[in-house]
């Protein structure tokens, strides 16, 4: 990232020094070509970005093997950078093009699939985008030639992105500390705050961020919100008697079969939820949740 950053300041500069073919004269450490610029007759910075998005892997055959996996993902990080500043229709068409061509090779395909899931989808992700995301996996989902186990990692990857869009409604059980089986939808609230977490990823200090946050206790007691506690885990006594000393004001439940439901990428997780439980937002980290409730947070 801070590399692109640099990378776009660049593009608004003059005077910059250029190949004949018209890209950065000089490549960048640890990729696999010198980058495109974008001529003067783009004017604007998305203009700019939606030129080097296009003409991207101009000079580079996917088809042909991929010999440095971590120099193309380097690159491949680089132009997925990019994305933040161009058109959606633009990313969107380049990134269909640029998997239809990984296609022709199958082990190519597989190895893109790897770093587009770290690059767009996992914990390492810098860019979260189900849209781009999803391009890549429909492919590598969809395709015959491609182990079987391949196939359904991508396929179950799908399922989870598919079942929580955001504008979907979400409703699911869950068990209480007292051991009673319930469902979100018997708790009407006028806005929901679900926080996933994961007894295999400590998440204590989120919590604890979450209990003493002024503005949003406020929320919690005004009525404005519910907030929903869900632990990834099997009801047992001993995780009953440690999740009963949570927060006063938030529901507490677990459900470990939600891993295989929901879209769930990093720990701890949130979504916001609207009156009907329409999803608003999703996969926010803690910060993103307590930025959400109250915006001044992140200048406080």
């Amino acid at each position: 990232m801070r590399r692109i950053t640099l990378i776009i300041i660049a593009l608004m500069l003059a005077g910059l020094r250029l190949s004949a073919q018209g890209q950065l004269a000089e490549q960048l450490p640890g990729t696999l070509f010198a980058y495109p610029m974008a001529p003067d007759t783009c004017s604007t910075l998305e203009a700019r970005c939606n030129y080097i998005i296009t003409h991207f892997w101009d000079n580079y055959d996917i088809s042909k093997p991929i010999k440095d996996l971590e120099t193309f993902e380097n690159t491949f990080r680089d132009f997925v950078d990019f994305f933040r500043y161009g058109h959606r229709n633009v990313v969107m068409s380049t990134v269909r093009d640029f998997v239809n061509k990984a296609q022709s090779n199958t082990s190519n395909l597989q190895r893109v699939g790897e770093v587009a899931e770290r690059a767009l989808y996992g914990t390492e992700a810098e860019y979260w985008s189900d849209e781009v995301y999803v391009a890549f996996a429909k492919a590598l989902a969809s395709s015959k030639k491609l182990p079987k186990d391949v196939r359904d990692h991508y396929g179950a990857q799908l399922a989870r992105i598919n079942a929580v869009q955001v504008g979907a409604t979400l409703d699911f059980e869950f068990i209480d500390t007292d051991g009673v089986k319930r469902r979100l939808s018997e708790f009407p609230a006028k806005s929901y705050l679900l926080l996933f977490v994961d007894d295999s990823t400590d998440s204590t200090i989120g919590r604890l961020r979450l209990s003493t946050d002024v503005a949003l206790n406020a929320l919690l007691d005004s009525g404005n919100s519910t907030l929903v506690c869900l632990s990834m885990n099997k009801y047992t006594s001993e995780w009953a008697t440690v999740a009963a000393g949570y927060a006063n004001n938030w529901i507490v439940g677990c459900n470990a079969d939600l891993l295989k439901q929901l879209d769930l990428r990093a720990f701890p997780c949130c979504y916001v939820l609207d009156e009907q439980r329409t999803i608003v937002n999703k996969s926010l980290s803690v910060e993103g949740l307590m930025s959400a409730v109250n915006p001044n947070y992140l200048f406080d």
